[in-house]
């Protein structure tokens, strides 16, 4: 039996109409009511009014899709999507999206926002609890799963490596631990990585993350020991300054291993070499555009203990002034910290090579070495590589020009926003951060061949070209 019941609330005055329902309870014996407000009555007309039911919103969407489609193009293309799904199927879609992220941006903390304004493989938005849980995830086996499906992509017939180091940290006191009362230890704060490329494909194949930068032939054997599984001839090594000591630069030599090495000025075969083409390296038959830089480069041939070296000189005019410009502001720096006996651990060999110092009963003379300064502008702007590889001076440099660009992309991953949003102070944290990376800067160098192969690079940055699909949006409209 049903019955309509109106009730009025006391507080606002309005008069609700419920509808009460009888009905037979066969346990209790008894008949049970049970009462459902279905509106409230109009004072002027009686009628009763329905209350509305449960209204949901139309609203529209709008995510940005054309950088993603774009990156998720390149991805698929050069396989390295199906690899990386493959290798760690749970965790892919999300680290590509992280990847993604990162060719954009520096900081994964700031990746909740991003994600979700922007269409990505993980479709969804991406937490910072998400990354954090992500990166000490990722097993080595996980990416030794990686690296064989990802070499087994590319058919290269020969190999290069590069030796990079990257400062992971720009906060302030990083690279120093204190323990209580003891003194400050100082630890290194750069991220050293030994990097194996494919020469035809020009892409990377893998990696390898140690606690310094190689010291001599021994230590880049053990980096090459330790990638025996990528089975692949032995790589030409890419080198720079810290590496090129008289016996390191001879030892390499007689060892017959594949190198090309970036000389310091003063290096006594280098400054040889600078000497040797200074006064006709500017002609026009020697200059090279280079990914919009141009440069003037020679080369020739020399021997050094029955061993063939080629020597490639490059010479840059607007490096040229910017150095000499910065030395100039050093030598000054150096000269007041001199004076106030304010000393700089760093410029100690400044101060001896382009100072004399004379103490006396009157206090200390500080005179500029006038002949030290101009000997270094002499060799302002050069760059010397030897190689026992590579003839070609545009080759030589290139190399080059690739390995900064590379340690760049390393450069403050421990930055302080990640570092208290991620919690990243792991070991297995950063690891997982170096691997993601990596991913991006395989993404970087095939985009990079692609621009160049259609002449892009010299008109437009990789920064604006995603700034550019960016502006491509979806509207999502329900119904």
């Amino acid at each position: 039996m049903s019955s309509i019941v109106y009730l009025r609330n006391k507080k606002n005055g309005t008069v609700y109409a419920y509808l009460n329902e009888s009905e037979w309870d066969p346990e209790t014996k008894r008949c049970r009511c049970k009462r459902k407000c279905i509106g409230h009555v109009d004072p002027d007309t009686g009628d009763i009014i329905p209350n509305r039911g449960h209204v949901v919103e139309s609203t529209a969407t709008v995510k940005s899709i054309g950088a993603s489609n774009f990156l998720d193009h390149i991805a698929e293309s050069i396989g390295l999507k199906q690899v990386l799904k493959d290798a760690m199927p749970d965790k892919a879609d999300l680290l590509l999206s992280c990847v993604y992220y990162v060719m954009t941006n520096r900081e994964l903390a700031n990746i909740p926002y991003w994600s979700a304004e922007n269409s990505t493989p993980y479709g969804k938005r991406i937490g910072v609890q998400d990354v954090a849980d992500v990166l000490p995830s990722i097993s080595e086996n996980e990416m030794f799963a990686f690296y064989r499906g990802w070499r087994d992509r590319f058919a290269d017939r020969s190999y290069y490596s590069l030796n990079t180091s990257s400062q992971s940290s720009f906060v302030s006191r990083s690279d120093y631990i204190r323990f209580n009362d003891l003194p400050d230890l100082e630890v290194d704060t750069r991220t050293h990585m030994y990097m194996v490329y494919g020469n035809e494909s020009r892409l990377p194949l893998a990696y390898g993350y140690y606690s310094s930068s190689p010291k001599s032939l021994t230590d880049i054997r053990k980096r090459m020991n330790s990638m025996l599984w990528l089975e692949i001839p032995s790589p030409m090594h890419v080198l720079d300054r810290e590496y090129c000591t008289e016996e390191n630069f001879d030892t390499l030599l007689q060892s017959n291993q594949r190198f090309t090495l970036r000389a310091p000025p003063d290096f006594p075969f280098a400054r040889d070499s600078i000497l040797r083409v200074k006064d006709r390296i500017m002609d026009m038959k020697n200059m090279y555009t280079i990914e919009d830089e141009t440069v003037f480069a020679m080369s020739f041939v020399n021997y050094r203990g029955g061993r063939k070296v080629f020597a490639h000189i490059i010479f840059s005019a607007e490096e040229a002034e910017k150095e000499f410009s910065t030395f100039l502001s050093l030598i000054d720096q150096c000269q007041r910290e001199l004076i106030t006996n304010v000393y700089v651990d760093e410029h100690r060999d400044f101060y001896q090579k382009y100072f004399i110092i004379r103490d006396n009963d009157y206090g200390r003379m500080v005179e500029e070495n006038g002949e030290a300064i101009m000997t270094y502008n002499d060799v302002a702007g050069f760059m010397v590589i030897l190689s026992n590889t590579l003839k070609d001076p545009e080759a030589a440099y290139r190399h080059y020009i690739q390995k900064d660009r590379v340690q760049a992309y390393y450069e403050n991953l421990r930055n302080r926003a990640d570092m208290r949003a991620l919690k990243r102070y792991s070991d297995e944290a950063y690891k997982g951060r170096l691997f993601l990376q990596f991913l991006a800067t395989i993404m970087f160098a095939e985009i990079s061949k692609r621009m160049a192969r259609i002449r892009l690079i010299n008109t437009i940055s990789f920064r604006e070209v995603l700034q550019e699909m960016s502006d491509f949006k979806r509207i999502s409209i329900p119904g």
